[in-house]
């Protein structure tokens, strides 16, 4: 195989790379954020309860929880659909480059 070939091949698994990582950065911070705001959420509504005679109501939060567990799966799904690719994306890499 010629330099401007290897070159080529190298190139476009570099960018498929940066792709893959890019979208596995973007899945975090997603992660983050929802994890962030629904916290900043279930304290506001218990600082909500705590003002009323009643009190805080038993498992009051276990929505918000199955919630939150509902799309971590999902996100740990995303995550690892996008090792998958990325483990692909190597070994085709190195298919091309054993040419």
């Amino acid at each position: 195989m010629d330099n401007a070939t290897r070159w080529r091949i190298e190139e476009a698994h570099d960018k498929a790379m940066r792709q893959l990582n890019q979208a596995q950065e973007v899945l975090a911070d997603y992660q983050r954020q929802l994890t962030q705001t629904t916290g900043q959420l279930v304290d506001y509504v218990y600082s909500f309860y705590r003002e009323l005679d009643e009190g805080i109501p038993y498992g009051l939060s276990a929505p918000f929880e199955e919630v939150v567990a509902k799309y971590n799966f999902e996100i740990r799904r995303k995550s690892d659909a996008i090792d998958e690719k990325r483990m692909q994306e190597q070994r085709i890499f190195r298919q091309k480059m054993d040419v």
